[in-house]
């Protein structure tokens, strides 16, 4: 059933409420994680190395791929402390989600994501489900391969840029093929990592 114009409206306010307490949280988290980074180099080892264990955390944020989106899932993420920087990386399962006047696409997706201080990089494989692709309620499926790269706070806060490249017979032309997202991993190991639980 087609929502109506009251309904998409009234979505579409309530996003643009959740996108702004979204970044504002994103950068205060951000300030508090860097200043217990710091704390961190000097209250430990300055060259102690190790894994912590590997935790199931939420990953989630905003993106835009010539409109909005909200990303959301899991992420199996663990982070290496070395003495230069912090390294993270994992496997991640999550849902893009794209709501406009015309239609719903969405997309689960599976991909693997790896950073290296203030540089990351990840891949995805997305099955996109657009729901009314030409406006007459017919639905078409389609998979596309995104390749990520871009800035991040080591692994905590990421802003990536991605290119998807469609690998089905169908495609999905209701959203360009270029995108900008902002995630973050959800890793409370972040905050303290010199007490987080270690890998043997």
């Amino acid at each position: 059933m087609k929502p109506s114009s009251a309904q998409l409206k009234l979505y579409c306010i309530t996003m643009r409420t959740a996108i702004r307490i979204s970044i504002l949280l994103i950068l205060a988290s951000a300030g508090k994680l860097m200043a217990q980074q710091v704390d961190s180099v000097f209250s430990t080892k300055p060259f102690e190395r190790y894994w912590t264990k590997p935790r199931l955390v939420p990953k989630a944020g905003l993106g835009m791929q010539n409109r909005g989106f909200v990303e959301v899932g899991l992420q199996w993420h663990n982070i290496y402390k070395h003495p230069l920087s912090l390294i993270s990386k994992g496997p991640y399962t999550t849902v893009d989600i794209f709501i406009d006047d015309s239609n719903i696409l969405v997309g689960p997706k599976l991909g693997y994501e790896i950073t290296v201080g203030v540089i990351g990089i990840a891949l995805d494989a997305t099955y996109f489900i657009d729901y009314n692709y030409d406006g007459e309620n017919h639905r078409r499926n389609a998979w596309m391969a995104t390749p990520k790269a871009g800035f991040t706070i080591l692994g905590f806060a990421d802003l990536f840029y991605g290119y998807s490249i469609p690998i089905s017979e169908q495609t999905i032309d209701s959203i360009s093929r270029n995108r900008l997202s902002l995630i973050i991993n959800l890793n409370r190991d972040y905050f303290n990592i010199k007490e987080a639980r270690r890998r043997d």
